[in-house]
């Protein structure tokens, strides 16, 4: 007999291969809704072609034919049969010349190149589709979607293929129950767990089954209780977090499955499973359990969930309970499954699935959830917004900086954090001055020369579309730990953007007396309160140490208080004017013509007039500060320099710091960077 039969792909001849593997009635093979899931999945990926391979040993049938089926009288044996799917049109001929040629040839790559995955069909009459692999649709993977995904090398006769995938099986309804499947999915999708030590679903089964109270370890059986799912993952030394569902709406829901799939974490999703009468009444049918693997932001998001009942990575659609004629349902929305007829057209739902619980597999070091990390996002972007109310209150105009910051958050293990920022390019928009490349790099270096746990969830602060830094939190450690293991600048001015208030924050006593609830904002700002005191020494490296002013004139001191500089501009991110327009009351080509700066003890630049003789101890508001100097505008361009006998005079290398500050002007002012020039020591340079 002939080890392998080739056909052209359609659905009769994916039916009529199934049914070669094991002689079951063609009608129910043709009806069978997974196989016509199957077929309308694999239509869209363009398959040319279907190869029957006879005769295979698949490793997790024999496991659970081993412990169950052996004992059926009229048996079909331990054997399965594989169906391989190609893109490209391939005949027997073309399988010949790829077992005879050398191993390097054309029609293997071509073989490789178009695979799209295989099907294991078991000798079972009804329950037959086994292990599952095939190629992920290349629209899940653009931009606002992500799957779960992993490599599954396959040996055909001795042709290497592969295909990216997570394996799906359908319900057997003997050895495994629907969470069973979602369990050996999720662990599938856990890119950590080798494939081969992967359990079978009747090892899962039994496993979920013992040491629970009224449980037994006998087959069939028809479902599994949360707590045996549980007790599924304990046995394979999983850390799981469990939460009901019933008072978590759509808006989060999304937010936990985007923080979880961006981590590789696949979700466990329980559910009851309402029909849908034609009168668009729900009724209620049973409970049920799908693995959820990825998802799709848009204006109408979407999840990507492994169902045994249908197939691989099916769309689940939001929907709400109140748009439907239902009974006492406590949840607001559900899922329903979007399904395509043969010829391509979405379908009116059948059913809606309202969630009751999820479970989140994870490495049994992971002691934290998420949640920990997002609520002290949260409560950190709550106080940014709350400070601009205040500043809003105070007559400032705040407009541009609203609903700016945001966040994303992921689980990472801390030796691939350090591939991600060993690598990363903190100038690659080739606009930041060499100073601030120094000081990134050396916040850099201590970064990855610290010492960290294996698991950290990650959380990535923006400010608008810069990323602005990063916060570590230990996913190792306890709920009554210190958990902020570290804070990551990625740019300077977005991070002080959103920083500069907490920086604050973290000097005053009376804020950390602020009650912390299942977050981990107090170990932020002392966190952040060390990063501070690194910053500040790189700003002396570039800027000079802070000098308090070597004395105050008597006009600029009145009743014990400082004369204050209402001219003072500030600069922490870049000006969108030039400096012509910013300061066009200057006199060109006249001395006595200028404007007074500093680089201010947080690294900001100062700029202001010099009125009345009142100079920079008013502009600096008396506190130390570093590197300061005048401003002129001439006919060839403008000129800083050093000229600050409060500030300037005791500095060694003063020629130095001016020559950064010069850097830091051409940034602030990019538009006027070919016409900004230094003067050191009446010599004038241009750089």
């Amino acid at each position: 007999m002939i080890p392998y039969l080739v056909s052209a792909f359609a659905k009769s001849t994916l039916t009529n291969l199934v049914k070669e593997s094991f002689g079951s009635d063609f009608p129910d093979i043709f009806r069978k809704e997974q196989i016509g899931y199957i077929y309308r999945y694999l239509n869209d990926l363009g398959a040319k072609t279907i190869l029957l391979e006879f005769d295979y040993i698949d490793r997790d049938y024999l496991e659970d034919y081993s412990r169950y089926y052996v004992k059926r009288f009229s048996g079909s044996g331990s054997k399965c049969a594989r169906l391989h799917f190609f893109s490209t049109e391939v005949d027997h001929r073309t399988i010949e010349r790829a077992l005879t040629l050398p191993s390097v040839n054309p029609v293997k790559s071509s073989l490789a190149e178009e695979y799209l995955g295989f099907i294991v069909i078991k000798p079972l009459p009804k329950t037959f589709i086994g292990r599952t692999c095939l190629r992920t649709y290349p629209s899940m993977h653009k931009e606002g979607r992500r799957v779960i995904s992993r490599q599954y090398d396959v040996d055909l006769f001795g042709i290497k293929l592969s295909v990216d995938s997570v394996a799906f099986q359908e319900q057997d309804k003997v050895i495994a129950a629907c969470a069973t499947t979602a369990i050996w999915s999720s662990l599938h999708a856990i890119k950590s767990r080798p494939v081969r030590s992967i359990p079978a679903c009747s090892e899962i089964t039994i496993g979920a089954i013992n040491h629970i109270d009224g449980s037994s370890n006998s087959f069939p059986s028809k479902e599994l209780s949360n707590k045996q799912i549980l007790r599924a993952l304990d046995l394979e030394s999983m850390r799981n977090h469990h939460q009901p569902m019933d008072d978590v709406s759509q808006t989060e829901f999304v937010k936990i499955a985007q923080y979880h799939i961006d981590s590789g974490i696949p979700l466990i999703l329980g559910a009851q499973v309402y029909s849908v009468l034609d009168d668009g009444t729900l009724k209620l049918r049973a409970g049920h359990a799908v693995s959820v693997l990825g998802y799709k932001l848009s204006s109408e998001p979407a999840l990507y969930i492994h169902d045994d009942r249908l197939g691989p990575y099916a769309r689940a659609k939001f929907v709400l309970i109140k748009d439907f004629k239902s009974p006492e349902i406590r949840g607001k929305w559900g899922l329903t499954l979007q399904e395509k007829s043969d010829v391509g057209e979405w379908e009116r739902p059948h059913e809606v699935l309202v969630p009751s619980s999820l479970i989140i597999p994870t490495h049994k070091k992971v002691r934290l959830p998420y949640t920990f990390a997002d609520a002290t996002c949260s409560f950190i972007l709550q106080e940014y917004e709350n400070w601009l109310q205040d500043l809003s209150n105070a007559g400032k105009d705040i407009a541009s900086l609203r609903s700016k910051v945001k966040y994303t958050i992921r689980l990472s293990e801390i030796a691939d954090l350090r591939q991600e920022i060993i690598g990363y390019d903190f100038n690659k928009e080739g606009e930041l001055p060499p100073e601030e490349i120094g000081v990134l790099n050396n916040e850099k270096v201590k970064f990855l020369t610290g010492s960290y746990a294996r698991f950290h969830w990650v959380a990535d602060f923006y400010f608008g579309s810069q990323a602005a830094f990063r916060v570590l939190f230990d996913a190792t450690d306890i709920p009554q730990g210190d958990a902020v293991a570290g804070i990551f600048i990625q740019n300077i001015q977005s991070s002080n953007a959103i920083l500069e208030i907490f920086k604050q924050y973290a000097k005053s006593r009376s804020h950390f007396k602020i009650p912390q609830t299942e977050n981990f904002y107090i170990s932020f700002l002392k966190k952040l309160r060390g990063i501070e005191e690194g910053y500040f020494e790189n700003l002396s490296l570039t800027y000079g140490e802070l000098r308090a002013p070597l004395y105050l004139k008597g006009n600029e001191i009145a009743g014990g208080d400082i004369a204050q500089n209402s001219s003072k501009r500030q600069y922490r991110l870049s000006s969108c004017k030039t400096l012509d327009e910013e300061f066009d009351e200057l006199t060109v080509d006249d001395k006595d013509s200028f404007m007074i700066w500093a680089i201010a003890y947080d690294g900001a630049l100062l700029i202001g007039k010099e009125i009345d003789g009142i100079g920079h101890p008013a502009l600096t508001g008396f506190k130390p500060a570093r590197i300061a100097g005048e401003l002129h505008r001439k006919s060839d361009g403008w000129y800083i320099n050093s000229k600050s006998g409060r500030y300037s005079s005791d500095y060694a290398n003063a020629n130095d710091f001016l020559l950064n500050a010069l850097e830091k002007f051409r940034t602030v002012f990019y538009r006027s960077r070919e016409v900004i020039h230094a003067s050191l020591y009446h010599k004038v340079i241009s750089i």
